[in-house]
């Protein structure tokens, strides 16, 4: 009988699966992806691979940042490689809908936790408009994300999180910390900021800027490299935001969401921290007609405690922080080796 090369790779990822024996200290599921298969590695919500049940449009819009990162002049090598290589997770947003977003961003937080995925970025691609909008536009779309992101991260610790002022500051959500690249169509000038037809988020987490033998920060020479590949590949110089993390005066938010001629960001960022927004907004957040509700299979860890925190009204959500602060989530102590 003659099984598809998608049937096999789906056999082989099922029966690759890491799966100890009931009741020793490693008996947690650790999934096996195909580096040779993109689709394989596509999160969903708890879904993987094909059960994530990608759109159709999906392939023309990973086939368009495909064939950017893996040209050999590309400015960020850093990309190039963890394509390559098979390090790259993928998600997609229907529409304007982010809500399923908090889901698929706590699975990759639990996947990232994980010694064999550390290093692993996510590319989350939003669904391709008809028509192209502007750069101010997209500049919103991209912060309201973030802010919807943060506002129902399930980390006890997300409200003690440092201002996007200091220096130390980086997006972080279910604790893990990640440079946010933001992609869209509106970049004529920057085309590395250009990577198809729909908006895409790149999140890096820190590890992957950190050498795995020596344990310290990437060089700074292999950094400006990158900066000087940008010179040749973009019409446009390298945006005088750019900086490296941890030096003064550089801050990360400023980076996330470059302007296409060069105008210095504002001096106060977009993205409010979550106890100052509750402060200053009058009115509680726009919610789902229906809460959201946990899928048939039960969920455990940060995964179910996301689907919870994300379900709730914005006056309730305080009260579930306050009961999970000093508290293991399910499935943490695994992780921890």
């Amino acid at each position: 009988m003659q099984i598809s090369d998608k049937a096999k790779r789906a056999a082989t990822q099922e029966a690759t699966t890491a799966q100890a024996e009931p009741g020793s200290a490693a008996a947690v599921s650790v999934p096996v992806f195909d580096a040779g298969d993109w689709t394989s590695r596509i999160i969903s919500g708890e879904a993987l691979g094909a059960a994530a049940h990608p759109p159709a449009w999906l392939a023309a819009s990973y086939g368009a940042l495909y064939e950017q990162v893996m040209h050999p002049d590309y400015p960020c090598y850093f990309g190039t490689i963890a394509e390559r290589r098979g390090e790259m997770f993928y998600a997609f947003v229907n529409g304007q809908d982010t809500r399923p977003l908090a889901a698929t961003m706590a699975k990759f937080a639990e996947l990232a936790t994980l010694p064999q995925y550390r290093k692993y970025n996510i590319a989350v691609f939003f669904e391709p408009e008809a028509e192209i909008r502007s750069h101010e536009a997209y500049h919103k779309q991209f912060w309201d994300t973030l802010q919807f992101l943060h506002n129902v991260d399930p980390d006890p610790e997300a409200d003690q999180q440092l201002d996007p002022s200091h220096e130390d500051w980086e997006f972080s959500f279910a604790g893990v910390q990640t440079f946010v690249v933001c992609a869209c169509p509106s970049f004529e000038a920057r085309h590395s900021r250009n990577l198809g037809p729909g908006m895409v988020l790149l999140f890096q987490p820190r590890a992957v800027f950190v050498d795995t033998i020596t344990n310290k920060v990437i060089g700074r020479e292999a950094r400006n490299q990158v900066r000087k590949r940008l010179a040749s590949w973009d019409q446009i110089p390298a945006h005088p935001d750019l900086g490296f993390y941890g030096d003064p005066g550089n801050l990360e938010w400023k980076q996330y969401f470059l302007d296409d001629k060069n105008v210095a960001a504002q001096d106060v960022c977009p993205f409010l921290k979550r106890q100052a927004q509750q402060a200053m907004l009058q009115d509680p957040a726009p919610q789902p007609a229906e809460p959201i509700k946990l899928p048939p299979a039960a969920k455990t860890g940060t995964q179910s405690v996301t689907y919870k925190y994300a379900g709730l009204a914005p006056s309730k959500r305080p009260v579930l922080r306050d009961s999970l602060s000093g508290r293991e989530l399910p499935g943490e102590r695994e992780h921890e080796h």
